[in-house]
């Protein structure tokens, strides 16, 4: 084995520093170009925006917009549901953190503002469309009943004596619409899941064994000779009819199915209509039933209650909405052109 001379094996040595600082510096300028690279691309981008912001900074070229003509219109129809109001149920303050106080009185004052509110929207309608024609849907559960145990104990009237304060603030809210207004009012009704007589909800004979069937018949009975005003009483679930040349599917909204979800109402009401347009198509369903205000845009509606929440809907952690029901515009052209709550107490600010 040959001896290696000492003088080379240190000018070896020495040169492993210079090659490792060579390399560093060759990453350090690559690194430096890409960094240059990119303030140029930055610096380019910057001059586009300047040169664009430098081009709007003279004078606008002044265009003159001229109001357009209000078009003529054959009138458009209002829709106005009454849906859940549960008259007689007996919501405690102090059960419900105090979101909501509900008994006969409160009742009664929330069923004069929804009338009054009705006129009061129909007014501001006529400047955009005239209105033409009301329809007044009584869509069920205007009425707690016996359903329950709690309800038996609780409620304020029993299912007789209901049907009658029912009659009696109807026929007054109906008589406000024929004097305020020279309008047309049809009322075609659905009955609910509350206002039956059973304990077991029935299918094939709801109609039949229902308070709320009972007091539409005592209603169409009252105005069968009134020139303006017609009642359709339902005998099944759906009770679909034309407005505006739209065919319009009312019904109560329990034949909806949703156990609660992310989602909401949206994805099973979309299904449900989705398979019975298979047997009967509609241009929109309106229904009640769950308690909240929802537009399905440009498809279904679905209507607030007028009870507003109450101790079943803090126990099944339901949304939290103000008392309401709901005004809709049904244009013949445009199909369904407005759908809005109707708030029915004073607004509460914290």
């Amino acid at each position: 084995m040959s001896r290696r001379n000492p003088k080379e094996l240190v000018a070896k040595a020495e040169q492993v520093p210079v090659e490792v600082k060579l390399a560093k510096a060759t990453e350090d300028a690559a690194s430096l170009r890409k960094q240059n690279k990119r303030i140029i691309s930055s610096a380019v981008e910057s001059e586009k925006r300047l040169d664009a912001l430098l081009s709007i900074t003279g004078e606008p070229a002044m265009r003159r917009f001229e109001k357009f003509k209000r078009s003529e219109s054959d009138g458009v129809a209002v829709v106005v549901p009454a849906t859940d109001w549960h008259v007689e149920e007996h919501v405690f303050k102090s059960a419900v953190n105090g979101k909501n106080a509900f008994d006969l009185k409160e009742a009664e004052y929330r069923i004069k503002r929804f009338y009054s509110k009705i006129i009061e929207l129909i007014e501001w309608q006529n400047h955009l469309a005239p209105v033409v024609e009301i329809w007044h849907p009584l869509l069920g559960d205007l009425m707690s009943g016996n359903i329950h145990e709690d309800l038996s104990e609780t409620n304020e009237l029993s299912p007789t004596e209901t049907c009658v304060f029912l009659r009696d603030q109807i026929y007054s809210g109906i008589d406000m619409l024929l004097r305020e207004t020279k309008l047309p009012i049809a009322i075609p009704t659905c009955v609910g899941n509350h206002g039956r007589t059973t304990q077991k909800m029935r299918i094939k004979t709801s109609t039949k064994n229902s308070y709320e069937w009972l007091l539409y018949k005592t209603l169409e009975k009252l105005y069968e000779k009134h020139p303006r005003v017609a009642f359709y009483v339902g005998n099944g679930y759906h009770n679909t009819q034309t407005i505006m040349g739209r065919k319009v599917r009312f019904h109560h909204g329990d034949g909806l199915r949703y156990q609660g979800g992310v989602g909401g109402l949206t994805i099973p009401v979309n299904k449900s209509i989705s398979q019975w347009d298979k047997v009967s198509s509609a241009d929109f369903d309106i229904f009640g039933h769950w308690h909240t205000f929802l537009l399905g845009y440009p498809k279904w509606v679905s209507c607030g209650s007028l009870m507003g929440y109450s101790e079943y809907s803090l126990f099944i952690k339901a949304e939290y909405q103000a008392p309401t029901q709901t005004f809709i515009v049904i244009d013949r052209r445009y199909g369904m052109t407005l759908a809005t709550p109707i708030f029915l107490t004073p607004p509460k600010r914290k």
